[in-house]
C-alpha cells in the first residue's frame, strides 16, 4: 500500500480542500472561517454539492508557501477527524491533482475525468 503523502513548501501557492458531510458541515464551515481569521488565506464556498474534482462536499482555502509553515500544523491539530485535500497551485491542473497532491486525515477519491 502506498504511503499517503503529506504536505510540503516546495511551491508558491495551494489549495487546501476541507470535506465534510451533512453531520459535520457546521464544524468544516467554523475550521475554514477561523482558518481565514487567523491566517493570511482566502476562503472559498462551502460547497454542499460537488464540485469538480472533488467527491464529497467541500471547502477550499487558498495560501501561499509564506503561511504554509504555520497553516498546515493547524489544520491538522484542529481537523478534528476530517479529511483535508492539499495540493500545489501549478498552473497544471491534472499534477496538481496527482503528483501535488497532499492529504491530512485519509485519502479521498478525486474524479480526474476532467481535468
Amino acid at each position: 500500500m502506498e504511503a499517503i503523502k503529506r504536505p510540503v513548501n516546495v511551491h508558491q501557492a495551494y489549495h487546501a480542500h476541507v470535506y465534510f458531510n451533512q453531520d459535520t458541515l457546521e464544524f468544516a464551515r467554523d475550521l475554514c472561517h477561523k482558518a481565514g481569521e487567523q491566517f493570511t488565506a482566502t476562503i472559498g464556498r462551502v460547497h454542499e454539492k460537488l464540485v469538480g474534482p472533488h467527491t464529497m462536499w467541500s471547502c477550499q482555502i487558498k495560501f501561499s508557501t509564506k503561511v504554509f509553515d504555520d497553516i498546515i500544523p493547524w489544520l491538522e491539530e484542529n481537523r478534528n477527524g476530517l479529511t483535508i485535500f492539499v495540493h500545489g497551485l501549478t498552473g497544471d491542473d491534472l499534477a496538481d491533482h496527482t503528483t501535488y497532491a497532499y492529504w491530512l486525515g485519509d485519502p479521498v477519491a478525486i474524479d480526474l475525468s476532467g481535468l
